[in-house]
């Protein structure tokens, strides 16, 4: 996924470098060396931004284009800061590879900080096997998904592990939020409103068909309060990027109380 020029401030091609150093240039080498000079091809003089995923940025004009890389002399380098004020981890069940590609897209997007992937009950994929290969595939989502949306650092991408393991480590969080169309389950923004200065907060998403009631259950005994986001039935993908956008917005929109 090539990234984009953005509109306002950012508008310039962004690439990813973890390691900036300290000179008064970068390489752009690997698949962003070749994606910058064979697929945008990018020339002398042109405008860039390289950012290395925990908040450093950098501006600066491509001095050498090559066949594979590029130097980028830097022009002005800085510290930016542009997640939300509130640290949000989402726990989601394991959803087919396709939909869990798009949660990880638009969660990234939205500012999630750590993506943490659930084995459930009700979990289709089994990604034993392979579960090295698909880590570093949603990584490389999450840092498309910075690239293009702005963001100077990344989405984290945690080892999957079944519900048990998280809810025995889920006490870390201020807020534990699970969704669920149970009947007891309460409207989102009513439970928000009870926690009107949360610095970390950690949601839970089921799979197809949705947790076990053990599963429930279980959540709600580790602190987790029940909630939905409404009447209508979301896919896992979609509920994941919704209720984030709403939680967000929550704690974000003018008039919240200050953080």
């Amino acid at each position: 996924m090539p990234s984009k020029p953005l509109s306002g401030v950012i508008a310039l091609h962004r690439f990813y470098l973890p390691d900036l150093g300290t000179e008064n240039h970068v390489w752009l080498e690997g698949d962003e060396g070749r994606h910058a000079v064979r697929v945008l091809r990018l020339s002398v003089g042109d405008e860039v931004g390289v950012f290395d995923g925990s908040g450093l940025e950098c501006t600066g004009t491509v001095e050498r284009a090559e066949r594979d890389r590029a130097k980028i002399v830097v022009t002005r380098r800085e510290r930016v800061d542009r997640d939300p004020a509130l640290a949000v981890t989402l726990g989601c069940a394991i959803v087919k590879s396709k939909a869990m590609d798009e949660l990880v897209e638009s969660c990234a997007e939205l500012g999630l900080r750590e993506l943490i992937p659930v084995e459930t009950q009700r979990s289709v994929p089994k990604i034993e096997r392979k579960e090295q290969a698909h880590v570093a595939r949603w990584e490389r989502i999450a840092i498309e998904a910075s690239k293009q949306c702005g963001r100077t650092t990344l989405t984290r991408i945690a080892a999957p592990r079944p519900l048990p393991a998280l809810l025995e480590k889920a006490r870390q969080w201020d807020v534990r939020l699970v969704f669920t169309p149970d009947e007891g389950a309460l409207p989102l923004r009513n439970v928000l409103n009870s926690h009107p200065e949360p610095s970390s907060l950690i949601y839970l998403i089921g799979p197809e068909g949705g947790f076990e009631p053990a599963e429930v259950r279980d959540a709600l005994a580790a602190g987790f309060e029940a909630v939905h986001l409404g009447k209508s039935t979301l896919r896992a993908e979609t509920a994941a990027a919704a209720a984030l956008a709403a939680i967000l917005y929550h704690y974000e929109r003018p008039g919240a109380p200050p953080r």
